[in-house]
């Protein structure tokens, strides 16, 4: 699994947990140390899948669902829609996948994607890519 794919879902899978937006999440895990930490143990453990990493973030947060049933319901499309999007900055840019994930993370387009209540979510990886270049 490439590091983009990596920090996007654990990312977007904590933020469907606690029903916080995903470009806070990204904030508050780069401060914490956990994305570098993600990513040190994915170098230590490359065989290991998703779920391995998800428990760790688990783990380390104590995780109980702060979310409704049926609020964040999208997380997989999200994640789908971050991913793609993160591939496209990193190509056009000349980013590694980190560089990518911060950029996208710290643009107000993806507060906008995470907040499923705008549909941001449903919205081609293009238009967004478009909407993060344009700002």
């Amino acid at each position: 699994m490439d590091q983009r794919t990596l920090v996007v879902s654990c990312v977007e899978y904590y933020s469907d947990l606690k029903a916080i937006h995903s470009d806070k999440v990204f904030a508050a895990f780069e401060k914490a140390g956990f994305i570098d930490m993600i990513l040190d143990t994915q170098k230590m453990f490359p065989e290991m899948g998703i779920d391995f990493y998800i428990g760790m973030v688990d783990g380390l947060t104590h995780l109980e669902s702060d979310s409704s049933v049926g609020e964040n319901t999208h997380h997989e499309e999200r994640t789908a829609l971050a991913a793609e999007v993160v591939a496209m900055l990193m190509k056009k840019h000349k980013m590694d996948d980190l560089e990518g994930c911060k950029m996208y993370y710290h643009s107000k387009t993806a507060a906008s994607v995470s907040d499923e209540k705008t549909g941001f979510y449903k919205k081609a990886a293009q238009e967004i890519f478009d909407l993060i270049e344009a700002e």
